[in-house]
């Protein structure tokens, strides 16, 4: 088991298979970017949430990695400013998700399984994704990297969603070392 673990780790380390192409989200009028790979049928799709402050060609090489083994990433470029409304980048990640899933991508060469949809952030937008999760059922899974706390504007009952979730908390660190808290 372990040494498959490496192998894959090591084989994911490296770029896909797939050519990648980016296009622009901002002809659907939600601003950001879109990365697929060249083609392919049936494909997942994640929409992605940067972090606060962070603008999105910050993650240009980590989205493009991901295309590059053939899941297609919607990330938009908006709530970048201080007073960042999480709800307002929670819409805008459901928005990216029904571009995905509803439109032909790249050269019309490229479409989105609709049930093989996910949501993934970093920081602010690991917790907006998780906003954007709660209650949806077409959502198969959430990616957060080092959540930051999050709160809606208004206060709204939602049911809790229960698709699988990966959580990777920030590292504490103490003198020198790093140390990763154990679940």
């Amino acid at each position: 088991m372990a040494e498959n673990l490496k192998t894959l780790t090591s084989n994911l380390s490296k770029r896909g298979p797939h050519r990648v192409m980016v296009g622009d989200l901002a002809f659907t009028g939600l601003p950001g970017k879109v990365y697929t790979p060249a083609e392919g049928n049936g494909i997942p799709g994640i929409a992605f949430a940067h972090d606060w402050r962070t603008p999105i060609k910050e993650y240009h090489a980590t989205l493009r990695h991901l295309a590059s083994w053939g899941i297609a990433v919607a990330a938009p470029d908006t709530e970048n400013g201080v007073f960042a409304d999480h709800r307002g980048l929670a819409n805008d990640i459901e928005t990216a998700l029904q571009i995905l899933a509803g439109v032909r991508l790249g050269e019309g060469k490229v479409v989105v399984h609709p049930k093989k949809l996910g949501v993934a952030g970093h920081g602010m937008g690991a917790g907006v994704a998780v906003l954007a999760a709660a209650g949806h059922d077409n959502i198969a899974g959430v990616g957060c990297v080092y959540p930051a706390t999050t709160a809606r504007r208004q206060p709204r009952r939602r049911p809790m969603f229960q698709p699988p979730a990966w959580f990777w908390p920030r590292a504490r660190t103490s003198g020198s070392t790093a140390e990763i808290p154990s679940a």
